[in-house]
């Protein structure tokens, strides 16, 4: 069966939430949820995130700010932590309408959210331009904390497509060569 290339990307589903935090030029937390988050590298760690527009808050904070911190979502909080996308102003604060809190980070001057169980600070490393006014947000990890007891534990809120989330499954473990 041949899947129109507009629904192509979503054969890559399900891909984890998160919230990706940064700060504005006045020291403001923005909060906002992206499930186009993906590993890029091990050595040295990289992440990447997808950005659609240069008038979206996390561009321009990151940009200007040159950090921001990826907080996974996890089940418990998706549907707070979904409505973080709301249209905003800066300095809105949609987080904490949402009863979520903050915390300080350990290496990077953007707080993180306390209810998330696994965290990465990141510095950014480059912005990739892609077409259509999107883009790649490219992070360095500095430092990355999460909760014992794995995915588990973790319980990430994973995105298929619009309004459609899962959670994880049972783990699967195959041999690999070479």
């Amino acid at each position: 069966m041949e899947v129109p290339l507009s629904l192509s990307v979503w054969l890559l589903s399900p891909r984890v939430t998160v919230l990706v935090n940064t700060l504005d030029e006045k020291g403001e937390l923005n909060s906002s949820p992206y499930s186009f988050v993906f590993p890029l590298g091990i050595k040295p760690p990289l992440v990447g995130v997808g950005v659609g527009g240069k008038r979206k808050f996390t561009y321009i904070n990151a940009k200007s700010g040159g950090e921001f911190v990826l907080c996974v979502v996890s089940e418990d909080f998706g549907q707070r932590a979904v409505n973080c996308e709301a249209p905003h102003n800066p300095g809105d604060k949609l987080w904490e309408k949402e009863g979520l809190h903050v915390e300080q980070s350990k290496t990077v001057s953007v707080p993180r959210i306390r209810e998330a169980r696994a965290i990465l600070e990141c510095k950014v490393s480059q912005i990739v331009e892609l077409k259509d006014d999107r883009f790649i947000l490219v992070g360095e990890v500095l430092h990355a904390e999460t909760e014992q007891g794995g995915l588990e534990k973790i319980r990430p809120l994973l995105h298929v497509s619009g309004d459609k989330f899962r959670g994880t499954g049972k783990e699967i473990i195959l041999e690999r060569g070479g």
